[in-house]
């Protein structure tokens, strides 16, 4: 079987929580485990364990993903486990991806490009550069992003506010 280990990171962003259901299917059509991580960012960067924490602001990211987990745990049972770290994400997914041999990371990304892209900079792209096994992500756009269109042509309907 060529996916055993299927690493899933979740922000509760909608990318993230398209990414984890996109997991789900693969893990199901592959009889493959699932791990879910969640990365906290933290400035001591220390990778420590803990239950899942979710930001505020992610409320409804969060029901959305909590009852997607569900659904994923009734149906795959044991092959489903969840884990939460602080630290840097893309250093932390690329370790945990490492350290238990996934074959597969299936991870969201939010598809930005041009001068938004080169001020917060890209989770999937650094995991993608430095992963050691395949990574596919998964893309919700919310109409914010600059187009590869816009970008030809000079305009830009990046929301650069921050």
């Amino acid at each position: 079987m060529p996916y055993r280990k299927i690493l899933v990171p979740v922000d509760y962003s909608p990318s993230s929580v398209q990414a984890f259901a996109e997991a789900v299917k693969l893990a199901r059509a592959l009889g493959s485990r699932l791990s879910v991580l969640h990365v906290r960012p933290a400035p001591t960067g220390s990778g420590t364990t803990s239950e899942l924490s979710v930001p505020v602001e992610s409320e409804a990211a969060n029901t959305t993903f909590h009852g997607l987990l569900d659904a994923a745990r009734k149906e795959l049972g044991d092959r489903v486990e969840v884990h939460a770290v602080d630290g840097e994400p893309a250093a932390q997914i690329l370790e945990q991806a490492a350290r238990a041999e996934h074959d597969l990371i299936v991870m969201g990304t939010h598809g930005r490009v041009g001068r938004l892209h080169m001020l917060v900079g890209s989770v999937a792209q650094g995991v993608m550069r430095n992963a050691s096994c395949p990574v596919l992500t998964v893309r919700v756009s919310d109409g914010s992003e600059e187009t590869l269109k816009d970008r030809l042509r000079g305009g830009s309907r990046v929301d650069e506010r921050g």
